[in-house]
Formats: C-alpha cells, structure tokens, sequence
C-alpha cells in the first residue's frame, strides 16, 4: 500500500489504542500514552530480542510485537482475547509486510493449552521442550485481570527457565508495604483508575514477590517507574488516588524478570505452585 491507500484506510477503523508508524508518514490515531511506552522501552534495553522466541501477551493492535520484530527477534506470536482488535493488527501486519503470526481467540488465563502448536511439538528429540518462548511480554495487562498471579503463572508456564518477562502495569508507589489495592465496583468506589476495566493496582514490593511467586526473578537494574511529573495527562484523569482521606499515588512501573529453574526452588513451594488448583498450566518439569 501507498500513503494514500493507507490514510483511506484508516479511516474505516473504530478505534487505535497505540501509535504504529506504518512508513510514509503513516501513523495509526492512537492515545496520547507516549511517556508509558517510553518507559517501557528504557526496561525492555535489558532484554536481547536477537534470534529469540517472543509472545506478547495482550497485544490489542500489536505494537509491541511488531517492535519486537523490529528489535530483531525470530518468531513472534500475537495473543489477545479481544477480537475487535484483530482487525487492526492484520492491518498494520500488511502495512509493515510483517511475518508476527497472530492467535486473537486466546487468553491470557490459557496460554499453555491454546498455543500447543508451538509448545508440544518437539522439533529434536533430545531438547523435548526447545519450543518454549525466550521473552513473554506482559504489558499493560496485570491491573486489567481479575486474576493476575494467574496470568503470571501462565507466562511462566510457556517460557523456558533463563528467559525473559517483560511485565508493566499500574501501581501504587507511596507505599513500601507489599499488598494490592482493588480498585472498587462503580460508582461506589474506583480507588485506582475511573475505569471499570481496572481490577487492581500492586505496590511494588508486592509485584516483585508476585514474581518471585511465579518463578521469577526481577531484574532491579531494569525497574522503572514513572514519576507523577511524567505521567500523561489521560493517565492523570483516570487516577482517583484517594481512599477513606489516605492517598494512594498511582503511577506505572516497568521491569524485567528472569524465568527461574524450579531446580533452584525449595521442592515444597515448587510442589505446591505445580498443584493444578493453584497454577493451572504451571507444569514444573517442562520448565527446567
């Protein structure tokens, strides 16, 4: 497609979550969320996406993915349960002559099970599990599930012990206490974002034991959390900040954390985190 094919598009579109820049000048209307996207490209330089194996989790119109492409990765995979958006990404994959291969029918709750094209067929024989992914990318998605220990469960679930989560999310960064604050039922209460998608905002203590949790390790150097002064100015209309005359700041944070061997792990907790009730999916042995 020209530039022209590509404006004329455009148009027919309902709706742009992110700015892809398509070439020609292109660029697809998305939110003004820059300074969250420039904070999660600062963590993801932690990361070496040569040659390596990339889901992203949640990708909406894809622009994660195709950077990932772009940063150099060999496979990248495109999941997301909202299927409004598909549209959007087979456009932009066109656009971009893109190889990302998309999977819209999947969630994030269902990871191992829905991409077991890519995960239980073994291409070696002496490497059973060689197709696990390198990098997860977790993004703007924790605060959005109601079960988000799940959804990192299921992350660790398909990447391979070494690997690399990127994960960001919204927070709350005046507390050193590690708890999660839910944002409320409307119009009662939306203590973290006036967003009826919003489900809970961790401080971050707790995200990191979340991910210690789930078998991984964060990487500190790669911690970044946006300052109030940085945060957009959409982001600020949406944060309500205050509970019961306590307030709560709200801010986003970015960072990477390594998929640890359960070899590494006291064998109790391993045993309890691959109990199917618990982790569904978070099957230790094809993890080492």
């Amino acid at each position: 497609m020209n530039a022209d094919e590509k404006r004329a598009a455009l148009k027919t579109f309902r709706f742009w979550y992110h700015k892809i820049d398509l070439g020609d000048g292109v660029v697809t209307p998305g939110l003004d969320f820059e300074s969250v996207w420039d904070n999660i490209r600062e963590s993801r330089k932690h990361v070496d996406y040569r040659g390596k194996k990339v889901l992203d989790i949640a990708s909406f119109d894809g622009m994660w993915a195709f950077e990932a492409e772009r940063l150099g990765a060999s496979i990248v995979v495109a999941t997301d349960c909202y299927y409004e958006t598909y549209r959007n990404l087979m456009f932009c994959k066109e656009a971009l002559a893109s190889g990302v291969i998309p999977y819209y029918n999947v969630s994030p709750y269902e990871l191992y099970d829905r991409l077991d094209v890519f995960l239980q067929e073994n291409w070696d024989d002496h490497k059973p599990y060689e197709r696990l992914f390198d990098i997860v990318q977790h993004l703007g998605l924790l605060y959005h599930v109601r079960d988000p220990l799940y959804t990192l469960s299921q992350a660790r679930s398909v990447i391979k012990a070494g690997g690399m989560l990127l994960v960001e999310t919204a927070v709350i960064v005046n507390e050193d206490a590690s708890f999660m604050l839910f944002n409320g039922i409307p119009p009662e209460k939306q203590r973290i974002y006036d967003d009826i998608t919003t489900w809970w905002a961790p401080t971050i203590p707790c995200l990191k034991e979340m991910l210690r949790a789930s078998l991984f390790e964060p990487v500190e150097e790669s911690v970044n959390i946006m300052s109030a002064d940085h945060v957009s100015a959409q982001v600020k209309q949406l944060a309500k900040r205050y509970l019961t005359g306590e307030r709560f700041a709200v801010s986003r944070v970015c960072m990477a954390a390594r998929a640890v061997d359960p070899a590494a792990v006291d064998k109790e907790y391993v045993r309890e985190l691959a109990r199917t009730y618990r982790n569904p999916g978070l099957v230790t042995e094809r993890m080492g």
